[in-house]
């Protein structure tokens, strides 16, 4: 109650302070003042929902929608593009955790079951949705209404931001539950691989969909040009990083947070300045120092000391980007979205189970795994909004972040159960 009185009383004091000092053209002083805002009150309703076992990321998505345009508007579109710079530094550091978490050791344990699993996932999530989102575009409310090439190019992206899993979610479970065994190694091995995957073939996946969002958009010679640079120099730009990173924390040592922030906001402009991609760049760099290093640890440790209060702000500003009025017209859209991702998460993984041969428990249960979704899904889908042109991006990451925070919801519920169930869960709480 303390908690939840604080935080009324914060948000009460920055309307006042608005209403009453704040003159028009100030912007940057407002913005600076609301972020204090937003990461304190963010932080203290994330508490109040752990309490009854809510994930933390939903608590910061529901302050963005109370402080954003569909509530009190403190967190309207001009603050959030002034600070978007904040947001583009989270999507550093969430990749540079993920690539982290990719440890060579522990895939090859399970090789063959991980090659098959990631690969059923893949193929049936993207070319099951695929495939339903075109078949019953006539049956959805809000997509009926568009041309046949504005819901192929729907089809792609959502097909493809589907097979998402978040790492974030997977980690935090497993460091709660302090699980350990074979299911909890292959479902983070793979929860971090399709991270991979997709961060690095994202640039194709939007450029394929923009052929029929985008009048104009055309396949050619120097298009393929430009991706493949784009691509290879960001895997260039994040080996280089990475061995520059290792040898830091391994010669220096000194104020690892502080480097690794630096390290961020570096990526952060690069990828701005020479048209690269800040995820692939990112997520190579934590590959590299996990995989050619002993460092691994110390990576993980000096991410997470600086990174909270860009997660904080990182996915606030993800509830504040949400459409209402595009928020009630896809509410049938969201649940489809969810449930059919859920049945083909299913399919998927018993398919590559069986053609594994692995056992009944990583055939039945091993899909709840797999169901979280967060900071990758979220990033990309910030990445499209701000590829593509005016209404459609928008649209876009509204329906993807409305199914991100129902799948938030159960995926911690469902990933608890089954590391449960299966007896890896060391805790005794549990």
């Amino acid at each position: 109650m303390k908690k939840i009185s604080i935080s009324i009383l914060l948000i009460a004091i920055f309307y006042g302070i608005k209403s009453s000092f704040y003159q028009e053209g100030e912007l940057m002083a407002e913005s600076t003042i609301l972020t204090g805002l937003v990461l304190i009150t963010a932080y203290l309703l994330a508490l109040i929902l752990t309490k009854i076992k809510l994930p933390k990321l939903t608590g910061y998505m529901i302050l963005g929608i109370i402080l954003g345009p569909m509530g009190f508007n403190f967190l309207n579109y001009e603050i959030l593009e002034k600070l978007s710079f904040l947001e583009r530094l989270a999507l550093s550091f969430i990749a540079l955790t993920a690539g982290g978490e990719l440890k060579y050791e522990r895939i090859k344990k399970f090789t063959k079951s991980i090659i098959y699993l990631l690969s059923g996932q893949i193929i049936v999530v993207f070319a099951g949705l695929f495939v339903l989102f075109i078949g019953l575009s006539k049956y959805i409310p809000f997509i009926s209404r568009l041309e046949d090439n504005l819901i192929m190019g729907f089809s792609i992206l959502f097909a493809a931001t589907a097979i998402s899993t978040s790492p974030a979610v997977t980690i935090g479970i497993i460091t709660e539950l302090r699980s350990k065994g074979k299911l909890t190694d292959i479902v983070l091995s793979i929860t971090v691989l399709k991270s991979i995957f997709l961060v690095i073939t994202f640039p194709l996946i939007i450029t394929w969909a923009k052929f029929y969002l985008v009048e104009g958009t055309s396949f050619n010679a120097e298009l393929v040009k430009d991706l493949l640079s784009q691509i290879l120099g960001s895997i260039g730009l994040g080996v280089f990083l990475g061995f520059l990173v290792i040898w830091y924390l391994k010669y220096i040592k000194v104020e690892r947070s502080i480097f690794l922030l630096g390290v961020a906001i570096v990526i952060t402009e690069l990828s701005s300045m020479l048209n690269m991609e800040i995820l692939v760049i990112s997520i190579i760099v934590g590959i590299m120092v996990e995989n050619f290093s002993d460092q691994g640890e110390s990576l993980i440790v000096g991410v997470e000391k600086s990174s909270l209060p860009l997660y904080i702000i990182f996915f606030c500003f993800a509830g504040a980007g949400l459409h209402l009025e595009t928020l009630r017209q896809v509410f049938v859209l969201t649940i489809f979205l969810v449930i059919s991702r859920m049945a083909l998460k299913f399919a998927g993984n018993y398919l590559g189970a069986v053609l594994a041969g692995e056992e009944k428990i990583i055939k039945n249960i091993s899909w709840m795994g797999f169901i979280g979704q967060a900071g990758i899904a979220v990033g990309l889908a910030t990445i499209i909004e701000n590829t593509l042109p005016g209404a459609i991006g928008s649209q876009f990451k509204t329906i993807l972040i409305a199914s991100v925070v129902i799948n938030e919801l159960m995926g911690p519920i469902f990933f608890k159960y089954i590391l449960i169930k299966s007896r890896e869960a060391q805790t005794e709480r549990y």
